[in-house]
């Protein structure tokens, strides 16, 4: 382990460095299974780029126990976790050249990130759309590193939307892949990533087949909770 960083309310950056130093191989937008001390193994998404050294992971504490709340609490610098994977389908298509939609509902930033910071990088020109869906104000987090982004390249576009604020707010309010189909009318030859919630994701892609985009270019990995018969995910 290396440390843990908080990025808003109940949502902390958890830094894996590996024991041995040796690269961990994945595509920007896949996820892994961590067991902290003590703690059963839950699967997140990886939130950096497969050319750092270190492996960043978004967790938001899901009740008073387990492990979301094991990591915010009480992991320490010198903890071993247990690191498997990577797993899931929804990573960077790098061989598109068109335009490019991603939708990350929560900590479905994490792998939204990883693929924006990656493609941007690898000097991707088409359009790159980013909306990132939270609940509220507290909840936003990495506001300034998207930015910085938009104004390094122009072609990249991040918006943010709040589904319940409790106080008057200057953002995009409301759910999400409504806010996306607010600014576009037509998916024909775009790609999508989405992560979140299911009813998101399932909302998401109707509305983007709705509107031209093939089944095929969707590529999402929903989030479940840990007591949900799939058991599939936990971001």
């Amino acid at each position: 382990m290396l440390e843990v960083t908080p990025l808003a309310r109940a949502t902390s950056l958890i830094r894996l460095m590996p024991q041995d130093e040796a690269p961990f191989d994945f595509r920007p937008g896949q996820y892994a299974s961590l067991a902290f001390p003590g703690q059963p193994p839950r699967d997140y998404s990886l939130a950096s780029r497969p050319d750092e050294p270190h492996i960043d992971f978004h967790i938001r504490q899901v009740g008073e126990t387990g492990p979301s709340a094991y990591a915010q609490a009480a992991l320490h610098a010198d903890d071993l976790v247990r690191l498997e994977g990577p797993f899931g389908q929804a990573y960077w298509r790098e061989e598109h050249d068109g335009p490019m939609l991603l939708i990350g509902g929560g900590t479905g930033l994490a792998p939204m990130i990883a693929i924006v910071e990656t493609a941007l990088a690898a000097g991707v020109e088409a359009p790159v759309h980013l909306y990132a869906g939270f609940q509220d104000e507290p909840d936003t987090y990495y506001e300034d590193r998207l930015r910085a982004l938009e104004a390094r390249h122009g072609n990249f576009t991040a918006t943010y939307v709040l589904s319940a604020p409790e106080k008057k707010t200057e953002r995009r309010t409301g759910f999400v892949h409504l806010a996306v189909a607010e600014d576009h009318a037509d998916f024909a030859g775009f790609k999508a990533y989405m992560a979140g919630a299911p009813v998101m994701v399932e909302a998401a892609a109707g509305m983007l087949v709705a509107r031209g985009m093939k089944p095929a270019d969707i590529h999402a990995d929903p989030f479940y909770g840990a007591s949900d018969p799939a058991a599939a995910r936990r971001a």
